[in-house]
């Protein structure tokens, strides 16, 4: 893999987000990367690494719950990769560079010689170039992911607008937003070009790659759980698995099927 390649390349050709590379490298300064030991490349490769990429409204912290749940090498939340949880995880346990820094993530989380974590693919694109992943033995990508875009871009639409995210505690919607299609059409697009960039990594670096279906994650969990833990080739505690003990829950209010009513309606071609 020439690093020095995808490096030269700017963000119409590889979708990297240049503010999050550049504040990530402020972090760690002058020692951003530094050379892995033998013995720290050989242990990379025995892991496979299974980034989960994903949407907001997509389901993913069910998901990274259940996975966590089910014994295999994932956090039960957080996204790692987050520039505050880079800062505060280097800080509280003295990671001076970048290169550490992935080390320590691959260790934490590491089960049956699998880890994993959320991660966007814009951050995946940046993580990549690095050169890191290359040492890992595989890589396998999961994608959560709804059927229902319409339903998750208004999802999206409503939690932004209201800023109430999850069903966590005592948070609750106390302003219902207004219904604006331009602002759903603008997260249906976001929504469509992490899908796309989704399949050009996969392209790209030929990785092998699965989609992770809400709707199913919700109506079957174990079975969902299963075929996941069966294409990352590694063992699951499915009795473990239950959506009821996890920090979130599956969120359906009666104003989001009105707007995605009212949007089909109005911007329908034909009756």
């Amino acid at each position: 893999m020439d690093t020095a390649f995808l490096q030269s390349l700017n963000i119409d050709q590889y979708p990297v987000d240049p503010h999050y590379a550049r504040e990530l490298r402020k972090i760690f300064g002058e020692r951003f990367l530094r050379e892995l030991s033998d013995e720290e490349k050989a242990e990379l490769g025995e892991v496979t690494f299974a980034p989960l990429l994903f949407g907001n409204r997509s389901g993913s912290n069910l998901l990274t719950n259940c996975l966590h749940r089910a014994g295999l090498g994932f956090p039960e939340h957080g996204e790692p990769m987050n520039l505050p949880s880079i800062e505060k995880i280097a800080a509280r346990h003295d990671i001076t560079t970048f290169t550490d820094y992935v080390l320590f993530l691959a260790r934490r989380w590491q089960r049956h010689e699998l880890v994993g974590f959320k991660i966007s693919v814009s951050q995946l694109f940046d993580l990549t170039r690095t050169g890191l992943v290359h040492h890992f033995r595989d890589i396998k990508l999961l994608h959560s992911v709804r059927h229902d875009r319409l339903a998750q871009a208004v999802s999206h639409y409503i939690a932004k607008a209201s800023g109430n995210w999850s069903t966590k505690g005592s948070e609750a919607v106390t302003v219902d937003p207004p219904y604006s299609a331009a602002d759903i059409l603008r997260f249906l697009r976001r929504g469509a070009r992490l899908e796309a960039d989704y399949h050009l990594y996969r392209t790209i670096h030929g990785v092998a790659g699965m989609e992770v279906w809400y709707e199913e994650l919700v109506a079957d969990t174990k079975t969902t759980i299963e075929a996941v833990a069966a294409f990352l080739d590694c063992p699951a505690d499915l009795a473990k698995v239950d959506l009821s003990g996890a920090g979130t829950r599956p969120q359906s209010r009666q104003l989001n099927q009105q707007f995605a009513e009212r949007f089909r309606a109005e911007l329908r071609m034909t009756d």
